[in-house]
């Protein structure tokens, strides 16, 4: 991956990172709906590229999210595909 390539999705990466965390449960509801339409298809390195090699770092979001609203999760249907694109790629 070329240097202004990288740069690029470094910054789209952080961007939605802190979307994320400044998010609402809508947020980040749309946030997972955009991750599934984007990346169902790809491939674990595709998603690392995508990701600027940073993937880990939705993943920690994702897990920590569950771990606090667990109970709380009506669309857990949404959550568990994003969790499952991030986590069987």
């Amino acid at each position: 991956m070329g240097s202004a390539k990288q740069e690029a999705a470094i910054s789209t990466v952080m961007a939605m990172l802190q979307e994320w965390d400044k998010g609402s449960r809508t947020t980040r509801r749309q946030i997972l709906q955009d991750f599934i339409a984007q990346n169902y298809t790809k491939t674990g390195p595709e998603l690392e590229a995508e990701f600027a090699q940073a993937a880990s770092l939705f993943l920690t979001r994702l897990t920590a999210w569950l771990r606090l609203t667990y109970l709380f999760l009506l669309t857990s249907q949404v959550y568990l595909r994003s969790l499952y694109i991030t986590i069987n790629k």
